[in-house]
């Protein structure tokens, strides 16, 4: 059987070594932060997904204000600025998941996980969990969290999956009109 009819050889311009993960080297880091006053005006780089985990306050992105609570999970693009704003006399403590352009899009772009919300536009994907969901993405959170310091800025095949259900969550809740 020749290589032209042999299913073992993919075609020459095929998907196939981009969703195999052959050259996917990219590491995500994720940390804890509290920010206790305004913090500057600063211009996100990668994709930046976004869990707050107690108080209340607000984020500006791009001048668009948005409520945070225990909850609120965004996921910011290379081209948003942004702001993280606590209520008067609090405190806000987040996580910070950074992953690069190229691993948002291996997520996003793969046809097999069915991400077809997932789009980056001048305003932010955003949600606000509750219930069991919120149960359940803390727990991805802090897993995630333990991973990423665990595997010291290195590429791991766990933080990809955990960053990838995260996503679905995200995909799963993105509140569409919460800017009405």
């Amino acid at each position: 059987m020749s290589k032209k009819n042999n299913i073992f050889y993919p075609p020459l311009f095929s998907g196939e070594g981009y969703f195999s993960k052959g050259e996917f080297k990219f590491p995500i880091t994720t940390k804890e932060k509290t920010v206790n006053k305004s913090t500057f005006l600063k211009n996100n780089k990668g994709i930046t997904l976004l869990f707050f985990k107690n108080n209340n306050g607000k984020i500006i992105v791009n001048s668009t204000e948005i409520s945070v609570k225990r909850g609120t999970f965004i996921c910011l693009a290379n081209y948003h600025y942004f702001k993280i704003v606590p209520d008067i006399n609090k405190s806000i403590d987040f996580i910070e998941c950074r992953l690069s352009y190229d691993t948002f899009l291996y997520i996003a772009a793969n046809p097999y996980y069915l991400f077809s919300e997932i789009t980056l536009s001048s305003i932010p994907l955003t949600s606000h969990l509750e219930g069991h969901l919120l149960d359940r993405t803390e727990i991805l959170f802090e897993r995630l969290v333990k991973s990423t310091a665990k595997n010291n800025n290195k590429f791991n095949e766990i933080d990809f999956l955990l960053c990838m259900k995260l996503i679905g969550i995200l995909q799963y809740t993105n509140n569409k009109n919460i800017f009405k």
